[in-house]
């Protein structure tokens, strides 16, 4: 099918009219205060919320994926919108009461839109798929308002066992990125084109005034959370293959604009 972004004007109306209208109002209003957020597909729309997709709107209603209800943990929420919330707020918080990669990247999502923008850089899409496998998506595409480029990047933590692996072995994540770079480069104007439809849709939805993207920083980066900066054989053998400008060590939560500056 290839690789589209498509919401049209008539499931537009459905989302927001009728049955629908009371849960988009709810969503909607998140997405401005920066807790939810939205990304376009091929005729749906999904929300995301700490990590995971809160809903999907597809052939003309809201669905939310049953398996998550195994994460209420005995909370007694009534109104079904905000158990649905805690849900995902309790299926990607690690054992340890610590932030896991989804929620760490989750963090960057709500300076897109309403009252959380404050960046010249924002996150225009999560969860990419890029390569036609669901398996395997590509965790952030940024977007720099001012130049009008795109950036996808791929987010880690340093303990995943994707990225330090045992002595002898190479890390996985090399070959992700360098799938994601070969599928981007393969389809480069068609994703240009495709995000000029995005920002027209987040715009008449949310209220942004995106300007459509211009062009697309290649190759795909990667993003690594909470480095052990001691382990210089991992981070020597990424480096080497993906390239020094293309991977951001960090041990803190940097910023968009930061994140860009260091991968650009």
């Amino acid at each position: 099918m290839g690789f589209l972004r498509k919401f049209g004007d008539d499931k537009i109306k459905r989302m927001t009219t009728g049955q629908n209208a009371e849960l988009f109002g709810r969503l909607k209003a998140d997405v401005l205060a920066g807790e939810v957020f939205p990304a376009v597909r091929m005729n749906e729309l999904h929300f995301y919320y700490k990590g995971g997709r809160l809903y999907k709107f597809a052939n003309g209603r809201f669905v939310r994926d049953p398996r998550y209800s195994i994460y209420s943990r005995g909370a007694e929420i009534a109104d079904p919108y905000e158990r649905a919330k805690a849900e995902n707020a309790n299926k990607f918080t690690n054992q340890k009461g610590g932030a896991a990669e989804r929620r760490l990247l989750d963090g960057l999502y709500r300076h897109t839109y309403g009252a959380g923008q404050g960046s010249d850089v924002v996150v225009l899409d999560i969860e990419v798929n890029l390569n036609g496998r669901d398996v395997q998506k590509c965790d952030l595409l940024l977007f720099n308002t001012i130049t009008r480029e795109l950036m996808f990047a791929e987010g880690k933590v340093f303990s995943d066992r994707r990225v330090k692996c045992a002595e002898g072995r190479t890390p996985e994540v090399i070959g992700q990125v360098k799938s994601y770079t070969s599928s981007v480069a393969a389809q480069r104007g068609t994703i240009v084109e495709q995000y000029c439809r995005y920002t027209d849709i987040v715009n008449r939805l949310f209220g942004t005034e995106f300007k459509p993207p211009l062009s697309i920083a290649e190759p795909v980066k990667l993003l690594v959370y909470q480095t052990d900066v001691n382990a210089v054989r991992t981070i020597d053998i990424i480096e080497n293959s993906l390239g020094r400008g293309n991977v951001m060590w960090t041990a803190g939560e940097p910023s968009l604009r930061e994140i860009w500056e260091a991968l650009r």
